[in-house]
C-alpha cells in the first residue's frame, strides 16, 4: 500500500474537500426546484350584481320611495390590445306587480388611464322585451342603443371608486328615453376577485317629459381570470 506522507495527506484532503464544493454547487438548483413562469394575463372578467329599485318620485298611484323591483344583472367581459373593451350583459327586473322585464345587451368600449385615474366611454346595442311598458299591451319588444362614460380612481391597493358611471339609452323604435347616473365603491380581495357597492339614479321620458324614475341600490362581485 502507498503511504502518503504528512504534505500528502494534506493535498488529498484539499482535493476532496474542492470537489465536495463542486459537487453542491452543481446540486444547488435541482434543490431549489423549477423556476415559477409569471402569471398569465388576466383578460376575462365575469360579474354578478343584484339590488332592490325604488320610486324616485310620485306619479299616480306610485309613491316615492316605495318598493320598485329587485334588479339581477350578469355580466362578461373580455379587454384586448390593453385598452379595449368588449362587453356583454343580461339583465332581468323583477317587479313588485309579480311581473319582469329582460334586458340583453353588447358593447364596446376605451379605458383612458391617467395614472390611478381613468376614462371609459362605451358604446352598445341591446334589447328589452316582456313587461316594458311600451306598445299597446305594455310588452312590446325595442331595441335600444346606449352611450356610457365611467370615471374611475384607484384610492390604494385595495379601495376603488367610480365617481361617477354616466349612462344615456334610447330605443330606436320607441319613445324611450332612460338615462342614469351611479357612483360605487369597490374592494380588492385579491388580484382577481373584488367586491362592490353601488348607488344610482335614473330618469324616464316616455312622451311625457323626463321624471325621476328609480333609485337603486345594489351589491356586485367580479372576478378576472
Amino acid at each position: 500500500m502507498w503511504r502518503l506522507g504528512k504534505g500528502g495527506c494534506a493535498l488529498v484532503a484539499a482535493l476532496l474537500s474542492t470537489m465536495g464544493t463542486g459537487f453542491a454547487t452543481d446540486l444547488a438548483p435541482i434543490a431549489l426546484g423549477p423556476v415559477k413562469s409569471p402569471a398569465g394575463a388576466t383578460n376575462w372578467t365575469v360579474g354578478l350584481e343584484a339590488g332592490p329599485e325604488y320610486h324616485a318620485t310620485t306619479r299616480g298611484s306610485v309613491e316615492a320611495g316605495s318598493y320598485a323591483d329587485t334588479s339581477i344583472k350578469g355580466s362578461i367581459g373580455y379587454s384586448f390590445d390593453s385598452n379595449w373593451l368588449l362587453n356583454g350583459a343580461v339583465q332581468v327586473d323583477l317587479k313588485s306587480n309579480a311581473t319582469q322585464q329582460y334586458y340583453v345587451e353588447a358593447g364596446l368600449g376605451y379605458k383612458f388611464a391617467f395614472g390611478d385615474f381613468s376614462l371609459t366611454p362605451q358604446a352598445a346595442l341591446g334589447d328589452t322585451w316582456d313587461a316594458t311598458g311600451l306598445g299597446a299591451d305594455g310588452d312590446a319588444n325595442a331595441l335600444y342603443y346606449a352611450l356610457y362614460l365611467s370615471a374611475d380612481v384607484k384610492l390604494d391597493s385595495h379601495w376603488s371608486w367610480t365617481i361617477v358611471n354616466a349612462r344615456w339609452r334610447d330605443a330606436f323604435d320607441y319613445q324611450w328615453q332612460t338615462p342614469k347616473l351611479s357612483t360605487g365603491l369597490s374592494y380588492a380581495l385579491s388580484d382577481s376577485a373584488k367586491l362592490a357597492i353601488n348607488a344610482g339614479y335614473s330618469w324616464k321620458n316616455t312622451g311625457d317629459g323626463y321624471y325621476g324614475d328609480k333609485v337603486n341600490l345594489s351589491a356586485a362581485f367580479k372576478y378576472a381570470f
